[in-house]
């Protein structure tokens, strides 16, 4: 081989590098982003000996991105038992729906549903609908806000009639990404009641994710639910009570989620 035939080899080698790295850079880049996100978590706490605790919290959320519009569906279930006796209970599920109009700006529709017995609600049911605005929609954040009306109807502990309000709704939602598996993300909502004007209602949810592995992670989650005109105690052995449930519900959770 001549001198001038081995001094390009390492020429034409790094060139056909270069080529295969700048190929494999653009498939990873054209790739196409999946329209859905499923996830789930879980966690326990249980105890033995002297106290009998057992406490499961199940948690669970998936979307869809369409041309133009976007489906979106949470679940929850919280359920602990100290000695037997039941001392927390909560189930939760939502939906929504959001359709484009324009690049920023879309109207939803949604509905969600609520048990609590332990904060005194048998059952509560409310749809909305409204306008959403995406300020914020990059890789790394998302900022999201919504402004909306709707109807609240509820059932309490002890009481057998239920009530029925006109409602209002101002949520918020801000998300950042850390890497693809670990992100912060902070959601907070308020409901003023228009026809009690003193029963309204405010929701905050705190998570953190860190990465075990691709689709693993340990997550650190805390709920606040704020009832401004919570229900009254059930009657005792036939006497109405006049003591109220509390107005302040949190709850933090520990567990590992799975991302998909």
């Amino acid at each position: 081989m001549s001198s001038a035939r081995r001094s390009l080899l390492p020429l034409v080698i790094a060139a056909a590098c270069s080529l295969c790295s700048t190929a494999g850079i653009a498939q990873a880049q054209d790739a196409p982003k999946r329209p859905y996100e499923i996830a789930g978590d879980f966690s326990l706490a249980a105890s033995q000996g002297n106290q009998q605790v057992t406490t499961i919290a199940l948690g669970q959320r998936y979307s869809y991105t369409f041309a133009h519009w976007k489906f979106s569906q949470s679940a929850a279930a919280l359920r602990g038992t100290a000695n037997g006796v039941r001392n927390a209970e909560l189930y939760q599920l939502a939906l929504r729906s959001d359709v484009d109009i324009t690049k920023k700006l879309t109207a939803y529709l949604s509905a969600s549903g609520l048990r609590n017995t332990p904060a005194g609600l048998n059952s509560q049911v409310q749809e909305g609908l409204g306008l959403g605005f995406q300020f914020v929609e990059t890789e790394g954040d998302k900022l999201q806000f919504s402004l909306g009306l709707g109807a609240l109807q509820r059932g309490f502990v002890g009481d057998a009639a239920s009530q029925s309000d006109f409602v209002g709704n101002a949520s918020g939602t801000y998300r950042h990404a850390f890497s693809k598996t670990a992100y912060l993300e902070q959601t907070a909502t308020f409901t003023p009641n228009f026809t009690i004007s003193d029963a309204w209602l405010l929701t905050a949810k705190s998570a953190v994710v860190a990465p075990l592995s691709a689709r693993f992670g340990i997550k650190v989650g805390y709920l606040v639910n704020v009832n401004n005109a919570p229900p009254l105690r059930p009657p005792v052995n036939g006497v109405a009570q006049t003591a109220r449930f509390k107005k302040f519900d949190g709850l933090l959770t520990t567990g590992v989620q799975f991302t998909y």
